[in-house]
Parts: C-alpha cells; structure tokens; sequence
C-alpha cells in the first residue's frame, strides 16, 4: 500500500501548523511569567492569576516550546517519526476530555459551548494526526 502525496503533504502541515501554535503559546506564557516575576514590562498582566499561576505558565510555556520542535522533527520527516504524531494525538483527546470535564462541573458555566467548541477541535485534530499519519510501510525498522 502506497502513501499517497496529498496524505504525504496534508500531514506535514499539519505538524508544522501545530508546532507553530504550541511555539506561540509557549512563547505567551513564557512571557507572561517572565513579565510578571522577573521584570513587569506590561501595563496589565497577559493573565488574572496569581504567582503559582504565573509558574504553571512558565512550565506550561517550556513544554509546548519542547513540544514544537518534536512536531518540527515530524513535519520534516514524517516516516522517520510516527510516534510524535501519535503522542499528539493522545496528547489532544487529553486535553479534549479535560474540557469536557470542566463543562460538564458546570464551574464554568460563563464559558457557555466554549468548551464543548474547543474539545470537538482538539478531537477532529488528534483524529486527523492518526489518520494522515505515514503507514507501517513506510516507517523506518
């Protein structure tokens, strides 16, 4: 069975796209914690919280940095890394399940479908991380 160019192509940007959105994140919540503890810069915080909020911020920020470039590494060589695409995966249903769990304490009922909006993205993301993700054929032994 043959991996077909648009499958090739399509999973690619997507990796590239998604390591582009966590480098981003992980870019505003490293500053977020950087102008909060070490040297306020901004008028207002980027975030309402308070300083172990601001240090879950910065970890949070160092791992989707982290995360990025193991989605770089796939988008450059999708054959030679099957795994990242799968941890992904899981990685998004995770954060699906979590949201719906929020929604469904009904704790923050001021999101309104935010939430359910987010998750059923997260979802149609992880499922297209498997679906366009290379075949065993083509995997490195």
């Amino acid at each position: 069975m043959t991996w077909g160019l648009p499958a090739f192509l399509a999973y690619r940007l997507l990796a590239a796209t998604t390591a582009c959105l966590c480098a981003l994140l992980g870019l505003v919540f490293v500053t977020a914690f950087l102008d909060r503890a070490l040297f306020p810069v901004f008028a207002r915080p980027l975030f309402e919280t308070d300083y172990w909020g601001y240090y879950i911020l910065g970890v949070a920020g160092t791992a989707l940095f982290a995360w990025a470039g193991c989605l770089v590494a796939a988008a450059r060589a999708p054959e030679h890394t099957p795994g990242i695409g799968v941890a992904t995966a899981g990685g998004l249903i995770l954060g699906a399940v979590l949201r719906l769990l929020a929604w469904y304490s009904g704790e923050y009922r001021a999101a309104g479908e935010q939430l359910r909006i987010e998750s059923a993205i997260l979802l149609i993301l992880a499922l297209a991380f498997v679906w366009l993700r290379p075949p065993a054929s083509h995997r490195s032994p």
